[in-house]
């Protein structure tokens, strides 16, 4: 064999091995293990942008920095009987496909007024379906992750410690008052 081929060919071997890796897309894998629904990881980023146009990021953390597409998926999945659940997931492919006929592109594509605008409309759809009592899987999934991701959003830790003030007891304990006259008791019970 002539070295200068046997060159060639080591070069051949060595960029082929350095560019396919990059030729071969691997699917995204959900971040939570799913015992009734079944979607991929492409659809918990489209779930994870929706939820973050739901709850944008401001003075608090929004959506995405709080994980809760993760809990959406988990309500779905443990809370939600099966007929849902295949709406839902049914939803996730119907919601991308409206936006890409609506703007031609994807949903994390799309400008924030875009995103605002697609919502809305889908949010009078889905209040439309609750009046007249029929459902579609677009609006089970609004419904669904809206509803899910509110509440995450007002029982995670953060809301609760920092935005929320709570007191244990509705006032002040004091254990020992002394009394005087019959008149200072009704003002300290009332």
């Amino acid at each position: 064999m002539n070295r200068r081929i046997a060159l060639q060919q080591l070069g051949f071997i060595s960029v082929s091995a350095l560019l396919l890796p990059s030729c071969v897309t691997q699917e995204r894998k959900v971040s939570i293990a799913l015992k009734n629904i079944t979607i991929t990881g492409d659809q918990e980023v489209l779930l994870s942008e929706i939820a973050e146009a739901i709850i944008p990021a401001t003075d608090a953390p929004g959506a995405k920095e709080m994980n809760l597409q993760s809990f959406v998926l988990r309500m779905v999945d443990d809370c939600q009987d099966s007929e849902t659940q295949k709406e839902f997931e049914r939803g996730l492919g119907e919601f991308e496909k409206a936006v890409d006929k609506k703007y031609s592109r994807s949903f994390a594509e799309c400008t924030p007024s875009e995103r605002k605008a697609f919502l809305l409309e889908t949010e009078e759809l889905a209040k439309q379906a609750r009046k007249d009592d029929t459902k579609t899987p677009l609006t089970t999934l609004y419904s669904l992750t809206k509803r899910y991701t509110v509440q995450g959003f007002v029982s995670s830790e953060y809301i609760m410690t920092n935005k929320l003030v709570y007191n244990m007891t509705p006032g002040k304990f004091v254990g020992c008052v002394p009394i005087k006259d019959k008149n200072d008791i009704l003002t300290v019970i009332g």
